[in-house]
């Protein structure tokens, strides 16, 4: 099987997408400013013309590129959250399982080298509306369903939703890069796996009210 159609074969309406596609897969590997739009014209099985009629430039590619990553990404795990019918805690490990398999994968850490790193210092406009759309969105969701929890009685109720969440997320980001990324891994006595269970064990053990001489206190 091909991966991709030769230019000739693919559909009007399939360009745009193939084009955010390819676009930020090649961003991804050679860096923003390295990559030029031939390269991704050809990555997408179309003409440099072709980028030129949909796009206005490369940062208004770069722009699309990251709406359509957003609404793909976050839209199918909002989604997913919806028709998922566990209890709070539940899907607490749904949705960090998820993200732990996700964050671990080359092409998620490529994407983020490249947002953290060049977009971040050279287009800062774009690297905000990543934040606010990509990271704050995702934090927002951990933290409704921790709320979730303190309004069922599942999760005390004073417990930092937001902090909780925010922590949560970034803290398997950052194990995921150290573990997955730059080789720690392979010098660590805790594999992967057991990390994960441990962050989700500390974090629902540390929600649930705590209960002292048969009373519940928040």
């Amino acid at each position: 099987m091909r991966l991709k159609k030769l230019k000739w074969e693919r559909k009007a309406e399939e360009r745009p997408g193939a084009l955010l596609h390819a676009a930020l897969d090649v961003f991804c590997r050679q860096g923003y400013r390295a990559t030029r739009l031939e390269v991704v014209a050809d990555a997408a099985g179309v003409s440099k013309g072709t980028v030129y009629r949909y796009f206005r430039n490369k940062e208004d590619l770069l722009k699309q590129a990251l709406e359509e990553r957003v609404r793909i990404k976050l839209g199918a795990t909002e989604a997913a959250l919806q028709e998922f019918s566990g209890a709070p805690a539940e899907k607490l490990r749904f949705i960090l399982t998820g993200y732990w398999t996700r964050a671990q994968e080359a092409d998620f850490m490529r994407f983020h080298r490249l947002m953290f790193g060049e977009i971040a210092r050279e287009l800062p406009l774009l690297f905000q509306y990543w934040i606010q759309n990509g990271t704050v969105r995702g934090w927002k969701l951990l933290e409704g369903i921790i709320r979730e929890g303190q309004e069922s009685g599942a999760f005390r109720k004073n417990a930092d939703a937001q902090g909780v969440a925010q922590f949560a997320l970034s803290g398997l980001f950052h194990q995921a890069y150290l573990q997955a990324h730059i080789g720690t891994k392979n010098r660590s006595a805790c594999p992967p796996d057991r990390i994960l269970q441990s962050v989700l064990d500390l974090l629902i053990t540390g929600l649930k009210p705590i209960k002292l001489a048969g009373k519940k206190h928040d």
